[in-house]
This record gives structure tokens, C-alpha cells and sequence, in this order.
């Protein structure tokens, strides 16, 4: 599962070796400045997510890569087996990043109080 980081200027998105062959993207930092907020939403499937240009969709398995719906770019890397994460981006190249975590609800917490900080 891919691993999130904060510090005092960034998020941190570290991939693994699989997580990138699957998504087609190694790991990135998104500068705290561009985090609007992180909600749950564990009802983020498939049908949400858009067309998949390029990455990994296995209905009901795995959902890794960058997914356009509308004019809205997202990088999703999911499973069954995690919980949803969506972070809100504003001036980058994704509208929003929709991650895969063991425990959404203290993720969200962590980042949403860094972005206030910042603030």
C-alpha cells in the first residue's frame, strides 16, 4: 500500500516497486500549499473514478494510475483490502489524489491539520 508522508512543506506519496509498475508512476511530493483536504470516502469505486490513462483497473481488486473524469486529472492507487482517501489538490497537475490506507480516519486528521497549520 503506498505510504504517506507530511512534512512541514510537502506530502509525500512513496510507492513501492509493484505500486509503480502498476500505476505507471514512481513516487511524488505534492507541496502542502496545493493540499485543500483530505476526506474518507470509501464508497470511491471504478465507476467514479473515470477513463484510466495509464495504470491498472481490475474491477473489485486494484485501481493504480492517473483516471480523467471530465476535465478532472486524479491518481488513484486502491484496493479492496484498504480504506479511501481523497485529498483535494488545488495549482496541480491532479484535481485530487485518492490513495488506499489502513486507517482513513487518522490520515485525513494528520493531513487536514497540516494544511490548517500551514493556513
Amino acid at each position: 500500500m503506498p505510504r504517506l508522508e507530511l512534512t512541514d512543506r510537502e506530502l509525500v506519496v512513496h510507492l513501492t516497486a509493484w505500486e509503480s509498475i502498476l500505476s505507471l508512476r514512481r513516487s511524488f511530493r505534492v507541496p502542502l500549499a496545493h493540499v485543500r483536504g483530505a476526506t474518507e470516502d470509501n464508497g470511491f469505486g471504478g465507476g467514479a473514478l473515470g477513463l484510466r490513462i495509464p495504470g491498472t483497473y481490475l474491477p473489485g481488486l486494484i485501481a493504480a494510475g492517473t483516471f480523467i473524469k471530465g476535465s478532472d486529472r486524479q491518481f488513484v492507487y486502491t484496493s479492496r483490502k484498504l480504506q479511501t482517501i481523497v485529498i483535494e489538490l488545488a495549482g496541480n497537475d491532479w484535481a485530487r489524489l485518492v490513495i488506499g490506507v489502513p486507517d482513513v480516519r487518522a490520515a485525513a486528521t494528520r493531513i487536514n491539520a497540516a494544511v490548517a497549520r500551514r493556513h
